[in-house]
């Protein structure tokens, strides 16, 4: 289930980083697993690359535009002692104050959430083209300076706004440009 996926612990706690590891890799058969104990070293070392993040509300917090984009790919460890942390708006929560048995049962629910995920994504993966038109959507350019820039009809250019439309389910322009933005496909200097 998890032996393919690389895995992000980004925890200062060693004892959690041991035990949720070893987990992970008895229960779960996650093979490529990699711990941060300092967030800054972690965000230096390519942290896009990760197909999971396990990690603190704080550090969730302190690394929002990072964790963000990604929200759909991260694990909250959260203290469940403490419900005035509300992360409602994350899907996904841990709760490390669990009996073993919770602890994994939570774990299997939140993989197969988040494996079901994966594989819904990549069935609606954007095309490099579409990349291209939602690229130029969010730096504000019309369909007909689309279609000239690209070299394709103004068809083509509404049909590859369809089709972004219905992959990311996102319908105005605000929005398409605030995902571009966070997924890394234009930068806010890029956005008029």
């Amino acid at each position: 289930m998890l032996h393919n996926k690389d895995i992000a612990i980004i925890s200062p706690v060693t004892l959690i980083n041991i035990g949720l590891k070893q987990i992970l890799t008895d229960y779960f058969s996650a093979g490529n697993i990699t711990v941060y104990t300092d967030t800054e070293y972690f965000l230096s070392e390519s942290p896009e690359k990760y197909d999971l993040y396990f990690t603190f509300p704080d550090t969730f917090l302190l690394h929002y535009d990072f964790f963000l984009p990604r929200k759909g790919k991260t694990i909250l460890l959260t203290d469940c002692s403490y419900p005035q942390t509300d992360f409602s708006n994350i899907e996904y929560q841990l709760c490390i104050r669990s009996e073993q048995n919770s602890l994994i049962e939570q774990l299997q629910n939140l993989i197969e959430r988040t494996c079901q995920k994966f594989s819904n994504e990549s069935q609606e993966e954007l095309s490099p083209r579409e990349i291209e038109v939602l690229q130029l959507i969010a730096q504000g350019f019309l369909n007909k300076e689309i279609a000239d820039r690209l070299n394709i009809s103004i068809n083509t250019v509404l049909s590859h706004r369809k089709n972004i439309t219905a992959k990311l389910g996102i319908k105005s322009v605000s929005g398409l440009s605030f995902y571009a933005m966070m997924n890394g496909y234009v930068s806010s200097a890029e956005i008029e």
